[in-house]
């Protein structure tokens, strides 16, 4: 099954661009989506480098291509999936997966992140571990 859990998602295109729904109404009804935030990465950055204790991270990428590498932090298993700006998935990450996002691509990409809570956030939830 691999660690990397991907969720093909709401996408729509017309003469305007496109618009894209990665937080269903189902997903907002059942109180755990939290931290919901967008990043840009320039060519050559590199976000994520850390893993959380009780979130899921839900991560979509737009724009220039990207490296996604995962470790699962229990078996030490690793798993790599290039991103094309023509996939317009979402990456479920699971709790004590260390994730980082490399853009190898010539444009900036950007990051559309929200987590999903399991369990009680009382202490810092985000641990860094250095990948790439």
């Amino acid at each position: 099954m691999g660690i990397i859990q991907i969720k093909n998602i709401e996408f729509y295109q017309d003469d305007r661009g496109w618009c894209i729904r990665p937080i269903t109404d189902d997903d907002i009804k059942n109180d755990k989506i939290s931290d919901i935030h967008m990043v840009s990465m320039k060519p050559g950055a590199v976000r994520g480098n850390h893993y959380h204790i009780n979130k899921t991270e839900n991560i979509l990428i737009i724009g220039s291509t990207c490296r996604l590498l995962v470790v699962d932090n229990n078996t030490n298993e690793k798993e790599e999936k290039i991103i094309e700006n023509s996939d317009k998935k979402l990456f479920i990450i699971p709790p004590e997966v260390t994730h980082a996002i490399e853009n190898i691509g010539n444009e900036t990409s950007f990051l559309l992140c929200f987590s999903e809570v399991h369990g009680s956030l009382k202490n810092q939830d985000m641990i860094n571990n250095k990948i790439i």
